[in-house]
Order: structure tokens, then sequence, then C-alpha cells
């Protein structure tokens, strides 16, 4: 466990983390990460990522795309009246 002493960075108070954490972590400098309270503790934990659907879907075409995911999941024989289409 590491131990350390909070400070000032402008009007806020602040922490270092230590060399050995940010080893262990992997941290960067620049690394965004989030802070909060739970159950008395103080909890900080890497920021996930955020991305735009346009982002994420960016260099295929919706048929590359269909293309590329037929068949991944196995929904089961149809019941009932309705009609699947392939």
């Amino acid at each position: 466990m590491a131990r350390v002493v909070i400070g000032r960075w402008g009007n806020n108070l602040a922490i270092r983390v230590p060399g050995e954490i940010v080893e262990r972590c992997r941290l960067r400098e620049g690394e965004r990460v989030e802070i909060e309270m739970q159950d008395g503790n103080i909890v900080i934990r890497r920021e996930l990522p955020r991305f735009e659907l346009r982002e994420l879907f960016e260099g295929r075409s919706p048929d590359e795309w269909r293309a590329l995911y037929r068949g991944v999941f196995d929904w089961g024989p149809d019941l009932g009246r309705e009609a699947v289409e392939e």
C-alpha cells in the first residue's frame, strides 16, 4: 500500500500517484481517470473511451459490416408466425 500526502494545485486539492502504482497500472501522463466516492472510499479508475457512432462504423460500407458479422450469433429456429429473411 502506498501512502501519499494531499497537496494543493491551484484552488483544488491533489494527490501524486506513486511510480510503483503508475507502472503496475500502466498509467500515462495526460490519461483521463474518473474519481468517485463508494461506501466512504475514494475510487479512481480509467475513464472509458467515448466514441461517436460515426467513428465506430467508419471505413466499411453497411454491406461489408453485414458480411463480417453474418452468422456470428445463432438465434435458434424461427418460432410463431414471424418471417425472417436472410
